[in-house]
């Protein structure tokens, strides 16, 4: 059964991947390392871990394949925290590299307040924090200076988030299979590299957060082939520039009490819906190790041997491509060491009981850069929501309060202008909700020929222009 499961487990892993694409891996807050793969909703099956997603209405592209499952465990984070994605194409990290040179474009972040993790994550209320498109100052797309970072990109979170569960998206497009013919015709297909962190944010109110309409979308729907972004060759770019990155402009709540008094009383929360267990003794992305039963017999040894394999396989199946490091561990230092105790007639443990081996890839070195400037980054006042003598005529829209518990409870500042709340069912997934997706099938008909990959001469150009590379 043993080797059955490393098998399994390796095979996952070490599937063949493209070798210019990426995904998102690991999240570290304020410079500490959450683990590999912990929190983070990502594509099970290592053949299509980090391939692009190309069908912008697809569900998909809320938060990549298998983004619709919530994963067990979430990430701890204060509002204003300084958040760090890590981003690979060899996606257990056995190779350093985040993406092709050629795979160039705009990077964004969206948020989502949900009630709790397993609220479905489609349709209305995300806003954009963070995006860059191309630097025409320092002539570099967000991509390029993000493989200057090593694959990582840091942002800060918008001090004025209130207290709850988030989804944090990260949305790369690489642009290079966007170009024009001497017709004028475009031929698009830019490729998106979506995934989505669970994140728990303390913050100095609780909620709900006030959202300006014009800056709130949904996902699917949030870009369309029509896009400017997304009909830019960066081929020649004479007469494009100034670059227009896809999707609404950044929505950044500022909190009334931001001063580095307010920040020092935020505490990263620790008892929250998805927290790691305290009596984890061994974390492996989403899964957790916990002691085995003791014994003081020969039958009770062996039961607490088969507890304890029962956990590995259960590491193994459930690992994502980001690795297995933790359950080799498991099975090595905890099982099999059982196992030999019983073998060797020690019938009373378990041996190294309590132990706690952490999370071994919280543990690699790694440079974390700086917060990156981004573009259009605008800090906007917190409004009071809960202020109902005021709930009027406002262009705002708001998202529900977490339901879970909250730690720190601050009142905000008196709002500036009245706001309108709309009901919770806004937030659900429905065919309505998306913004500006052709409805009827001539339009999509049409859509498809505008934004297609073109024909085997087109599709040649395409590659001649991406270096001759050979995949996507």
């Amino acid at each position: 059964m043993r080797s059955t499961t490393v098998l399994a487990g390796l095979a996952t892993v070490l599937a063949p991947l493209a070798s210019a694409h990426t995904v998102l891996t690991t999240v570290f807050v304020n410079d500490k390392n959450q683990g590999d793969g912990t929190g983070v909703r990502m594509p099970m099956d290592g053949n299509i871990a980090n391939a692009p997603v190309i069908n912008m209405n697809s569900d998909d592209m809320i938060c990549g394949r298998d983004g619709l499952k919530k994963v067990n465990y979430a990430i701890p984070a204060t509002a204003g925290s300084k958040m760090t994605f890590e981003f690979r194409t060899y996606v257990d990290g056995s190779r350093p590299q985040f993406i092709d040179a050629s795979h160039q474009g705009p990077i964004s972040v969206y948020a989502k307040a949900v009630s709790d993790f397993d609220q479905s994550p489609g349709g209305s209320g995300w806003f954009k924090i963070w995006h860059d498109g191309y630097d025409e100052s320092t002539k570099k797309w967000a991509v390029q200076k993000v493989i200057d970072t090593n694959g990582l990109l840091s942002i800060s979170l918008p001090t004025g988030m209130p207290t709850g569960a988030y989804l944090l998206r990260t949305e790369i497009i690489a642009m290079q299979n966007v170009t024009t013919k001497a017709d004028g015709n475009w031929y698009c297909e830019p490729q998106f590299y979506v995934n989505c962190a669970q994140v728990y944010v303390q913050g100095s109110s609780s909620g709900p957060l006030s959202i300006p309409k014009d800056k709130e979308t949904s996902i699917p729907g949030h870009v369309h082939p029509s896009d400017k972004g997304l009909n830019f060759n960066m081929y020649d770019m004479k007469g494009l520039l100034p670059y227009q990155i896809p999707g609404p402009v950044p929505f950044r709540p500022t909190s009334s009490s931001s001063g580095s008094n307010a920040k020092a009383a935020l505490t990263t929360p620790t008892n929250f819906p998805g927290a790691v267990p305290d009596n984890c003794l061994l974390k492996n992305a989403n899964w957790c190790g916990f002691e085995v039963p003791d014994y003081t017999n020969e039958d009770g040894c062996w039961a607490s041997a088969d507890n304890c394999w029962a956990q590995s396989k259960k590491c193994f199946d459930s690992a994502p491509p980001s690795g297995i490091k933790g359950c080799k561990i498991w099975e090595q230092e905890k099982c099999q060491a059982l196992a030999n105790s019983c073998d060797a007639k020690q019938f009373t443990g378990p041996p190294n009981k309590g132990k706690r081996w952490g999370d071994v890839t919280e543990q690699s070195s790694v440079q974390v850069p700086g917060v990156m400037k981004g573009a259009d980054l605008v800090d906007t006042p917190v409004v009071d929501t809960n202020n109902e003598k005021a709930a009027a005529n406002n262009n705002v829209v708001s998202t529900p309060a977490a339901t879970a518990t909250t730690f720190i409870t601050t009142s905000s500042a008196a709002p500036s202008k009245p706001v309108t709340t709309v009901p919770s069912v806004a937030i659900t997934t429905t065919a309505a909700a998306a913004v500006a997706i052709p409805t009827d099938t001539a339009a999509a008909q049409n859509t498809l020929i505008r934004c297609g990959r073109g024909d085997k001469n087109q599709r040649r150009a395409m590659h001649i222009n991406r270096h001759k590379r050979a995949d996507f």
